[in-house]
């Protein structure tokens, strides 16, 4: 699922405290108790980063870790629902030059929000393991990213994935292309891979136009003889305010082998900060047309709230 930068989605506050992992807000026992979970959180970036700290270093970036929650409901007129709270927190080690940070996760990567939006049918099958992994950035520039996570989940399984992602101006900076490359390995699964192609083209100041297409290798789609799963989609991103933006979506998921449709899927999908900078809601109905329910409609709403911690500005 993607999610809008949090740039776009937060209005004039920012953090005005020089140290990097707090919000100062209006000093009641809200913004207190925010203040000290967030600034408990980058303790231990601070410790391993100070720790191992070259002394002969003279200017240390400060920390600029992040832990989001996000509490979501979902509601499905056949009755197959859900209720998941998911963490994805990312620590920062700023005396690696921004090289490794270590990631913490409560949900698998095909649910990240940079996975493609509607491809994964919100049902009452969750994922309730914990993963843990130190990244490593290879390389980056203003264009182009490598990195390689190497990781392990709570049932004691491993994992590893490299990605790779570059970013191509296309007609002299009207639209751009945006290619993302996954190879992984997890225990037991085996290897796979996720090809993403991603071509936004900006229709207002406040709208853009995103096309995305996916294609997916997994040794349980081929063992199962079911080729390679593909996606499309196409999202209309409208910022409403500071605070507030929408994303309109269709998206179709399906398989090479046989050539099938498994889902469509229609939705919008309005988010809007509230009350602190690090608050946010969603509401998104959606229409879902499932291949296992003969294409029959299937109506739902999900809600969700998602909570900032740590270092929060627009």
């Amino acid at each position: 699922m993607l999610v809008l930068g949090l740039s776009a989605l937060i209005g004039g506050a920012r953090a005005q405290s020089p140290d990097a992992c707090r919000w100062e807000g209006a000093g009641t026992l809200v913004d207190r108790t925010h203040d000290w979970l967030s600034r408990s959180l980058c303790w231990p970036s601070r410790w391993v980063d100070g720790f191992f700290e070259d002394p002969l270093r003279e200017n240390n970036e400060p920390a600029a870790s992040l832990v989001r929650l996000t509490g979501e409901r979902v509601w499905r007129d056949d009755g197959d629902g859900a209720t998941d709270v998911d963490l994805d927190a990312r620590v920062w080690l700023p005396s690696a030059e921004r090289r490794f940070s270590l990631l913490f996760r409560s949900h698998d990567e095909d649910q990240d929000p940079e996975s493609p939006v509607a491809r994964d049918i919100p049902d009452g099958e969750r994922d309730n393991g914990f993963r843990g992994a130190l990244r490593w950035v290879i390389d980056r520039t203003d264009d182009m990213d490598l990195d390689l996570d190497v990781g392990a989940r709570s049932d004691l399984t491993t994992f590893t994935r490299l990605r790779y992602r570059r970013l191509y101006p296309l007609f002299n900076e009207s639209a751009w292309l945006r290619y993302t490359q996954r190879i992984y390995w997890r225990d037991p699964e085996g290897w796979g891979s996720r090809s993403l192609f991603e071509l936004d083209r900006p229709l207002a100041p406040d709208t853009t136009l995103r096309f995305s297409s996916e294609i997916r290798y997994t040794e349980e789609l081929n063992q199962a003889g079911d080729g390679l799963g593909l996606f499309q989609g196409v999202n209309l991103f409208k910022r409403l305010s500071g605070r507030s933006a929408l994303n309109m979506g269709l998206g179709v998921g399906g398989k090479t082998q046989p050539a099938v449709v498994d889902s469509y899927r229609l939705y919008a999908r309005y988010r809007r900060n509230v009350w602190r900078p690090w608050l946010f809601v969603e509401v998104e109905p959606f229409v879902l047309w499932p291949r296992d329910q003969g294409y029959q409609g299937v109506n739902g709403i999900v809600l969700r709230l998602e909570t900032l911690f740590g270092r929060v500005e627009s």
